[in-house]
């Protein structure tokens, strides 16, 4: 487990480091994140730091498309703060 703004510049490449392992693992992946609004809040009026917003779009970039090897769950205490 760890969050992912501590992690700087170093966010993008864990990120793929993530979803490149569950395309090696025989069990896939399966990603819970907690307090999600954190991390995939609006982005309208919110200024992110640009190690924030990479690591974001490297997220969206490895969940845009289905994938028998990861399943993600969210759970959120403020679910209109997420960016559908």
């Amino acid at each position: 487990g760890g969050d992912v703004a501590p992690l700087g510049r170093d966010g993008v490449t864990e990120i793929h480091k993530l979803f490149d392992w569950s395309q090696t693992s025989r069990k896939g992946l399966l990603l819970f994140i907690d307090e999600a609004d954190a991390f995939l809040r609006k982005r309208t009026n919110e200024t992110l730091s640009e190690d924030l917003r990479n690591s974001l779009n490297a997220f969206l970039y490895r969940t845009g498309t289905e994938s028998k090897q990861c399943m993600i769950v969210y759970a959120t205490n403020q679910p209109d703060q997420l960016d559908w």
